[in-house]
């Protein structure tokens, strides 16, 4: 009976995570929402599928609502020792995709860095008693954090985001180092250019592939594979 915890899980890719882990009534799966008090009708309707939901709140830019989470979390479980075996730090922004390295502001990037980088550190700082050997946690990233592909690419955008996510992805390199002792798997995974609303008018992908490939890609991970970025297809991503 698998445990998942997704952080902003009432919209986009978040939401369609629950929404295929939804259809086995095995699964018991923590949606963390930015507040409570906005519509939730999307998860609310799909309580009626089979697994077990808990909807709890969780602003992943407030260290000390990650911090009240992280409480509500090891109540529903039961106590610390309780293993968590996915937790898909999904939560994410991009705010001033119109900023460029000509026009980024102290404001946007320090925004960017506390929801993109700090939220998913603080999430696994507080949740560390539920990961135990055999654990998974995805950082989720983006191909705009690949220097590698954006050396490819004449890129005039997203400055904070790109920024954001490249730092994600060595917060990755060293959750993975942190948590090798206790046979927990980390890596960072870009789920494509997906038709949602972060993703915008020219995205190609549906995201119920983006979404179908992440969870095949998850599941078949191996110790060995601590620390990497792959895609969503499986695929690894050149740093």
């Amino acid at each position: 009976m698998p445990i998942f915890v997704i952080t902003g899980a009432n919209r986009g890719l978040g939401l369609e995570f629950f929404r295929q882990l939804s259809t086995d009534s095995s699964n018991t799966i923590l949606a963390a929402t930015r507040s409570l008090s906005g519509d939730l009708g999307s998860l609310e309707s799909l309580k009626s599928n089979g697994a077990t939901l808990h909807i709890i709140e969780c602003d992943t830019g407030s260290q000390d609502s990650i911090a009240a989470f992280s409480k509500q979390v090891t109540s529903i479980l039961g106590g610390p020792e309780k293993k968590i075996d996915f937790l898909l730090n999904n939560a994410g922004i991009n705010a001033t995709h119109w900023q460029t390295s000509l026009t980024l502001t102290a404001e946007s990037l320090s925004n960017h860095m506390n929801v993109n980088v700090m939220g998913p550190a603080k999430t696994v700082q507080v949740l560390e008693s539920h990961l135990q050997k055999g654990s998974v946690v995805m950082n989720m990233t983006s191909g705009l954090g690949s220097l590698a592909y954006i050396r490819t690419k004449d890129l005039a955008e997203s400055a904070a985001y790109s920024i954001s996510k490249a730092a994600l992805n060595m917060l990755t390199i060293h959750q993975a180092n942190n948590l090798k002792g206790q046979g927990v798997v980390v890596v960072c995974v870009d789920p494509g250019w997906v038709k949602t609303d972060m993703g915008g008018t020219g995205a190609v992908l549906e995201k119920e592939e983006s979404i179908g490939g992440m969870l095949k890609c998850l599941r078949g991970l191996k110790s060995t594979d601590s620390g990497r970025f792959f895609v969503y297809d499986g695929s690894e991503k050149g740093w």
